[in-house]
């Protein structure tokens, strides 16, 4: 089964963001999690014009609650995404080697303000799938 891919206005970055703060962005259905980032967009986008596959990370739900626990108990982050610092200061999330096929090649990079409030978000447990699956008050 092909799934289609979400538009940009589907998706979801942490309350901390400004509006115009680009921010990790988190889709989340009844089969996936996506992760994109909305520096991304094309500059013409429009809020549903469908966000490229190739741009996101796709986990299963298991995988992403297991990347929600590590960071709720600031432990390493390992399993099917990988997320390193480098040497430039921004954060690369990317597919663990042994999970590309499914989770896909994207590299998605964000600087220490995208990442903090990422990381405070997940903490405060504004992705949990229920939340987006719930209907629109």
């Amino acid at each position: 089964m092909s799934l289609s891919t979400p538009p940009a206005a589907h998706f979801r970055k942490a309350a901390a963001s400004s509006p115009q703060q680009a921010c990790v962005m988190v889709y989340r259905d009844n089969h996936r999690t996506l992760l994109w980032d909305d520096k991304l967009a094309h500059p013409v986008a429009t809020a549903a014009r469908p966000v490229p596959l190739e741009e996101c990370l796709t986990l299963d739900h298991h995988q992403f609650e297991a990347l929600q626990a590590a960071i709720r108990a600031d432990r390493p982050i390992r399993g099917a995404l990988t997320v390193t610092r480098g040497a430039d200061g921004l954060y690369e999330f990317s597919a663990a080697p042994a999970c590309r096929a499914a989770a896909g090649t994207a590299r998605l990079f964000f600087d220490h303000l995208e990442y903090t409030a990422f990381v405070h978000a997940v903490r405060h447990r504004e992705f949990e799938r229920s939340t987006f699956l719930s209907p629109a008050a």
